[in-house]
């Protein structure tokens, strides 16, 4: 088995995403030796929903549209301003969404300020609505994105970016400053024959959803063979998985075995949700018992 990395997705979205819940959140999770924070991408939420979430069995999102819902490059920040160690990261970006220069240069400040903790977990998006909120068309969202990681890759590592593609241009523009560890990685998350080429071409790593988890090993080594066919080493791509467990005070033990178990496929980092309901000290005190109790085990897989 591969050693296991463990994360947690920061509270985002509802009445518990306020700067004292989300600071002690992430202070404890840090302190309990966990490896990573995750935040995810929406930018408003709509009256009426139509199109399906891909995730759920109902195809809803499963929150009111009235929800504070904070953005998550303004969250990072703050996040990385009150922990030191522990990585942050996207999961996911919508990034076909984004303006990619703009991007580039917030993602590798982002960097700098943390000192080189970011990931960034990158998707195609599945929200039409939402795509047409911002002015950006919906349909050409996979070719928009596979320029936008190319264009953001050599503005990180060039002196003076050029580019030309279908959507945006760039010639002669420097990105400062640069990655702290000289690129920032890349987590692609989906699972259709597109996005697992696009992982196999530009990822780090496959993100998968816990949702295909009877399938991953498949798929991911579907991912591994776009890899090899990029020209790229495909024993060096990662698994990792998004909504790997949800963890609660009262069925922690239940949480260290699902985590257990999909180390035993090969997953390298694991994103957990922690219960809502338990966001505030409750929820600080679950953290640091897990990690007490569980996550030295879990690490040493």
């Amino acid at each position: 088995m591969r050693e296991l990395k463990v994360g947690l997705h920061i509270p985002q979205i509802g009445a518990t995403a306020t700067p004292g819940v989300v600071e002690g959140f992430a202070r404890a999770a840090e302190e309990a030796g966990f490896d990573s924070l995750w935040v995810f991408d929406h930018v408003v939420l709509p009256r009426e929903q139509r199109t399906p979430y891909p995730s759920s069995d109902d195809g809803k999102i499963g929150y009111p549209h009235t929800s504070n819902l904070l953005e998550p490059l303004m969250l990072l920040p703050f996040v990385a301003a009150v922990t030191s160690r522990i990585a942050i990261g996207t999961s996911v970006l919508v990034l076909p969404m984004r303006q990619p220069v703009l991007h580039a240069k917030m993602l590798a400040t982002l960097d700098h300020l943390s000192n080189g903790r970011l990931i960034a977990g990158l998707g195609t998006g599945w929200w039409k609505e939402e795509f047409e909120v911002l002015g950006v068309p919906f349909e050409h969202r996979g070719r928009r994105m596979d320029e936008s990681i190319e264009l953001m890759q050599a503005l990180w590592r060039d002196e003076y970016a050029d580019f030309h593609g279908e959507f945006f241009h760039c010639e002669g523009w420097a990105c400062n400053p640069k990655p702290v560890n000289g690129r920032i990685p890349i987590w692609i998350g989906g699972e259709s024959p597109s996005q697992l080429r696009r992982v196999g071409r530009y990822a780090d790593a496959w993100h998968a959803g816990a949702r295909t988890l009877p399938n991953v090993p498949q798929l991911f080594e579907v991912a591994r063979e776009a890899a090899a066919k990029a020209g790229r080493d495909a024993s060096r791509l990662q698994l990792t998985l998004e909504g790997a467990a949800f963890l609660r005070g009262a069925s922690m033990e239940r949480t260290a075995e699902t985590l257990t178990s999909v180390a035993g496929i090969g997953v390298d980092h694991a994103i957990a949700i922690l219960d809502r309901a338990e966001y505030g000290e409750q929820g600080e005190a679950t953290i640091r018992l897990f990690g007490e109790r569980y996550l030295p085990a879990i690490h040493a897989l």
